[in-house]
């Protein structure tokens, strides 16, 4: 029969879809018991959280349920009737909700509100929304990128566009980064999403992933088979591989064990070793800007702290025998509040160990301890960082530095010793300016044609990295900063009248000069994997500002410090 030309058709209703937050949950078996082991008791037991079997689409499931902090005013309250002799009449309601629902061998938890504060946080498998999002998301349409530094200073940043734009575009370095969270658009899928809508979706994955899903329950239970299968059957995007470079060890393997013991040593260790660092994790980036206190509790002890830094966390361990600190800091945790009373939690109660990083070698590789999850940094990873580091070593410094004799005990000698050799000293004065309040080092020693010297002898990868920040700093302050530039130029004329130094001074050289412990030699073999990621970082973004670099070692005969 013919269509009847005057005859329209409806266009196709777009199925009814939620913007979602699910974890994927380990070790949880599928029964109403085992369902319920996966859940915070605390919230049953001390707000009446509700708990209940329910079905969806025929699954049995479970539901958990209610408001924290009925009946409590606002931190602010009492601040409020302080200054106005009013009290307002208030109080903080926080819900939260969430579903765990078995799909074939795997559990999944759908949250609302304040879900994530519901669950166990150890049943919460780690990376699950980085690896589907690896897998589903298109790499020429990523959104947002949050990268650490493995160096000592635990560093994470967040790398936003307004537009989607491919991976390699966002600032990630190749070598001595671990991606934790990405933020991009869903590649064609057979989620339900992606069927009669032409709108794209966006999706996000940490351990949790942000991800719009079926609003019925027929459709949702179709999205968790699908996310099953993308994570089974596909590998990431080849676009991704210099992210996924850095590999991390599964919860099975046996290198895991070793890897524990000897960050549980370092947990004790007297002297700060430069392996270890403090960084706040991933899931809590979006409440650290809300965040006024932290609850800290390591073993019996529990401190409120208004930013706690690695020595807290440490002397938290003090009495803990040996092989027992990783064990407390597992049992214990750091909850963010966004009041200084720590009433108020902004945060989950996250594991106080994923707080930690750490660098440990085992036999011919590193492996770096990030948010609770064992890294191997790949031969071709730390090849790549040891070539290149290797490069900046045997660059030709082009300034004869005096050996570090066991006559000169501190920094402060060897420079005043180098300066007979026609350097100027600039060691221990600062250079304060409205930009830099704080003040800053331009330099340990000033060659004649202008060469920026940082000396430092070094026995562990923390004070090097802080070495090689303070050359970044020095060098765009003098660059930059017009303030900052006249004090530097007044101070060398101070120090050495008749240097060439002019007024429009601008660095075109840095050098960093290094003294190792006992008199080694500076070679990748002897220096720290996170100093040579902090040196690379340091020496890409002098480099760009047309900057040349060069790092050499200060001869140290009968060195024994």
């Amino acid at each position: 029969m013919p269509l009847d030309p005057t005859h329209t058709h409806s266009p196709v209703t777009p199925l009814k879809t939620r913007r979602s937050t699910l974890y994927l949950l380990r070790n949880t078996g599928a029964s109403s018991a085992e369902l319920r082991a996966a859940l915070n008791s605390r919230y049953e037991r001390d707000h009446s959280f509700v708990i209940e079997d329910v079905i969806t689409a025929g699954t049995p499931a479970l539901l958990c349920h209610g408001v924290i902090g009925r009946h409590r005013p606002p931190d602010w309250a009492s601040a409020v009737r302080a200054l106005t002799g009013r009290k307002p009449p208030v109080e903080n309601r926080t819900s939260a909700c969430a579903l765990l629902l078995p799909v074939a061998d795997d559990v999944f938890a759908l949250t609302f509100g304040m879900g994530h504060l519901l669950l166990d946080q150890s049943r919460i498998s780690p990376g699950f929304g980085f690896d589907f999002v690896l897998r589903a998301a298109q790499p020429d349409a990523i959104r947002q990128v949050t990268h650490s530094l493995m160096d000592a200073r635990g560093r994470t940043d967040r790398s936003s566009a307004a537009q989607g734009q491919h991976i390699r575009a966002f600032p990630i370095e190749e070598y001595g980064e671990v991606v934790s969270r990405l933020v991009g658009t869903l590649s064609s899928t057979e989620l339900t999403i992606g069927k009669r809508n032409r709108r794209t979706a966006q999706v996000a994955g940490t351990d949790a992933l942000k991800i719009h899903l079926g609003a019925e329950p027929e459709n949702l239970l179709h999205d968790l088979t699908q996310i099953r299968a993308i994570l089974a059957r596909r590998s990431p995007a080849p676009e991704f591989e210099a992210i996924a470079r850095v590999r991390p060890l599964k919860s099975g393997d046996p290198r895991r064990s070793v890897l524990e013991a000897r960050l549980d040593n370092l947990l004790g260790a007297s002297a700060d070793t430069g392996s270890l660092a403090l960084a706040v994790p991933a899931a809590c980036l979006d409440q650290e800007d809300a965040a006024l206190s932290y609850q800290v509790k390591v073993g019996p002890v529990r401190r409120l702290m208004a930013s706690p830094t690695l020595d807290d966390m440490l002397a938290l361990l003090d009495g803990i025998p040996p092989g027992k600190r990783l064990e407390a800091l597992s049992a214990g945790y750091v909850q963010m509040h966004r009041d200084e009373e720590g009433t108020d939690p902004v945060s989950a109660q996250v594991k106080a160990h994923k707080w930690i990083t750490a660098e440990i070698p085992l036999d011919s590789s590193r492996y770096f301890h990030h948010e609770g999850r064992w890294f191997e940094i790949g031969d071709q990873h730390l090849e790549g960082i040891r070539r290149e580091v290797d490069t900046l070593l045997t660059t030709p410094a082009g300034c004869p530095l005096p050996a570090w004799t066991a006559g000169l005990a501190t920094e402060e000698e060897y420079n005043q010793e180098a300066a007979k050799q026609g350097y100027v000293c600039l060691d221990r004065r600062l250079i304060r300016t409205a930009q830099h309040p704080h003040g800053f080092e331009a330099a340990d020693l000033l060659a004649e044609d202008g060469t920026l010297i940082h000396v430092k002898r070094a026995a562990s990868s923390a004070p090097l990295s802080h070495l090689f920040a303070q050359g970044r700093i020095s060098a765009d302050a003098l660059r930059y900063d017009a303030e900052a530039r006249a004090e530097f130029v007044r101070r060398v004329r101070e120090r050495r009248p008749g240097h060439p130094v002019g007024e429009d001074f601008t660095p075109r050289k840095v050098v960093y000069a290094i003294s190792l412990k006992g008199g080694k030699a500076l070679t990748t073999k002897n220096l720290f994997t996170f100093a040579q990621v902090s040196l690379l970082q340091a020496a890409r973004a002098l480099r760009a500002q047309g900057i040349d670099v060069a790092v050499v070692g200060i001869p140290s005969p009968n060195a024994d410090y």
